[in-house]
């Protein structure tokens, strides 16, 4: 190429691809974070409905029992 003409250095290939894999870098934590988040909250919501099951089955033949609990999450009886 001649000194008047435009073009892409190999350097500025270089930064280029060293900024897109620098932001992958920052970005792909926060990704993985949110994922484990709603990971677990799908597991909590799983739980929740699980154990409005079996307060609606201990309100049709009561057991005796004030709350039904499994793991660290409770729901009282009916």
């Amino acid at each position: 190429m001649g000194e008047d003409e435009q073009g892409v250095t190999f350097w500025e290939v270089c930064l280029s691809l060293a900024l897109l894999l620098g932001w992958v870098g920052v970005i792909a934590p926060f990704v993985t974070a949110g994922t484990e988040r709603l990971e677990r909250l799908e597991a909590t919501v799983r739980t929740y409905e699980r154990l409005q099951g079996e307060v609606l089955l201990d309100a049709a033949d009561p057991s005796g029992e004030v709350e039904i609990c499994e793991q660290d999450i409770c729901l009282p009886t009916l």
